[in-house]
């Protein structure tokens, strides 16, 4: 138990305090002076310092536990999401959301090349043309984009105004889907989107910062209180930077930024690389950029089938295919880049989901240590949905940060139908192996990848305990996958402090680090698993200031 002898702004005693600290400790009290830590321990250790000025919280029993943190959310474009047409919580089907968007674009008429953005299509197993997508609206263009991220559709106007045809090649990291005679469908998968993208119109930087702000707020109530923003352009900085300097940014943020180029590792590119993420790093405890986000590859799911796998696709019966998915670099290429950007000391944050992205991404993390030595730069990938079980103990080997979905890891219509026929069932077997990352000696951060799926933690966490969705009547996906409650509140405190190099301030309860926690209505390690998403947050606190709650 650490202490100092100047009294403190405020004490919380009678409680159950879980620090998370190396020893993973409880307490029952422990005292805030300024913006930290200043001693933790019983009720009695706090005595001396009181002062009279001290405010005192009595816990009556309560949990307090350090503030959550989100290690993959996408917050400014979920912000602008929200205030789009959504089709959250909509059957995916033609029929059930022609009447929503019809509904949208009533309230918002405009003429013939004003675009129309539909948002949070749940699009797995959801199939239609531009054709198809004509009889809900031809006149203006339409563009539908699935809550993956990472699939759109458009209608035949939409098609037009982009200027995608028969003869128009795919983007470098994207696919333009096309019929047997070569002509597109109106469906786009990842790189694609940003193709019609740059034809929409866009919020004011203030505008965008209004709804951020909003849902920074909601971000508090479920306890978060730092975030890592997984892929930021010069747009999402603005946004940032705005809400900095204007005092309005509660929750600590690290930016990914965005590198779309992952074949060019001339010395000048990584040169401009890096001045940008210093550029935009204001405050190494509230806002920096020391990150760079890529993208390996797509989404496994038919009938996309973009992720890259080691052995091919199956067809529906069972078949293998030669479709093998999109490595989005050149390998050799994406060594040296990322090499570069190693020695320079910026973590690189990666998008993987297929079994060959994971280790091609591996192997450029092995290339970098080879040049540089360990340089604990805290790289990361994200999602690993499918990881061939060899490249399980390489996470630990080259201090690579496992950065996984929780809420992903369950049985529902995203991966029965669409993706356990075209994997088989030895893949299908490691689908979201955070079980078989932790055993292997990973350390497993905790992300939502918002607006994608929910960020509330707690939901994260029941998923990730129980491999069910308990809303569906399904059994569990990969049961043997389950991490324990306290290695997943682990997961969105320590350990995603770790992924955003925060660990040295926030993360667990300790003397000396930032006061960033929370104050729940339960224990979470004392409760019913499948109950986790009940859990309330009463009160939040970042800084050593509340910023929900009491």
């Amino acid at each position: 138990m650490a202490r100092a002898e100047e009294p403190a702004d405020l004490i919380l005693r009678n409680g159950v305090v879980y620090a998370v600290d190396p020893a993973r400790s409880f307490h029952s009290a422990f005292a805030v002076r300024g913006n930290l830590i200043a001693a933790i321990g019983d009720d009695e250790a706090m005595r001396p310092l009181t002062g009279p000025q001290t405010r005192i919280i009595d816990l009556d029993g309560k949990f307090v536990m350090p503030g959550l943190i989100d290690a993959h959310s996408h917050p400014v474009l979920g912000a602008v999401n929200a205030a789009k047409c959504s089709l959250a919580g909509v059957k995916p089907s033609l029929a059930d959301i022609a009447p929503v968007i019809r509904k949208c674009l009533a309230e918002h008429p405009a003429g013939p090349d004003a675009w129309l953005e539909v948002v949070q299509l749940y699009n797995y197993g959801f199939e239609a043309s531009a054709g198809d997508i004509d009889t809900v609206e031809a006149t203006r263009p339409l563009a539908i984009a699935g809550n993956d991220g990472h699939t759109m559709w458009l209608n035949t106007r939409g098609l037009a105004l982009s200027g995608i045809a028969g003869m128009t090649q795919d983007p470098p990291g994207g696919r333009i889907m096309r019929d047997g005679k070569g002509i597109p469908t109106g469906v786009l998968t990842d790189a694609a989107l940003l193709v019609p993208s740059k034809l929409f119109p866009m919020p004011t930087t203030e505008e965008m910062a209004d709804q951020l702000e909003a849902t920074l707020a909601g971000m508090s109530a479920v306890g978060l209180t730092a975030v890592t923003d997984a892929a930021v352009t010069p747009v999402e900085f603005a946004v940032w930077e705005k809400l900095y300097r204007e005092g309005r940014l509660k929750l600590r943020v690290r930016g990914a930024y965005m590198i779309e180029d992952l074949d060019d590792d001339s010395d000048a590119a990584v040169a401009r690389i890096v001045a940008t993420a210093r550029d935009h790093s204001l405050d190494p405890a509230w806002l920096r950029t020391d990150s760079v986000k890529v993208f390996a590859d797509g989404v496994l799911e038919f009938p996309a089938e973009t992720a890259a796998v080691l052995a091919p696709y199956l067809d529906a019966n069972g078949k293998p295919t030669t479709n093998v998915g999109d490595l989005y670099f050149e390998p050799k290429l994406f060594n040296s880049l990322v090499t570069k950007l190693d020695k320079a000391g910026l973590t690189v944050h990666v998008h993987a989901i297929g079994d060959r992205a994971v280790r091609a991404s591996l192997d450029a993390f092995e290339a970098a240590r080879k040049a540089n030595g360990p340089r604990d730069n805290r790289h990361q990938i994200a999602h690993l949905q499918l990881v061939d079980p060899a490249d399980f103990p390489r996470f630990a080997a080259l201090g690579v940060i496992a950065n996984m979905q929780f809420e992903w890891g369950k049985r529902d219509p995203s991966n029965v139908g669409p993706l356990e026929p075209y994997l088989g069932p030895e893949r299908f077997r490691y689908l979201y192996p955070n079980g078989s990352l932790q055993a292997a000696g990973a350390l497993v951060a905790a992300g939502s990848d918002w607006d994608v799926s929910p960020y509330s933690p707690f939901l994260g966490m029941e998923v990730g305990a129980t491999r069910r969705d308990r809303d569906r009547e399904a059994e569990a996906l990969n049961s043997d996958e389950r991490l324990s409650v306290a290695e997943m509140l682990a997961a969105y405190t320590i350990n995603a402090a770790a992924a955003m190099r925060l660990d040295d301030i926030v993360g667990s309860i300790e003397a000396g680090k930032r006061a960033d926690f929370v104050i729940l209505d339960r224990n979470p390690l004392a409760i019913d698993p499948a109950t986790l998403r009940d859990t309330k947050v009463l009160a939040t606190y970042v800084d050593g200031k509340v910023v929900y709650g009491h």
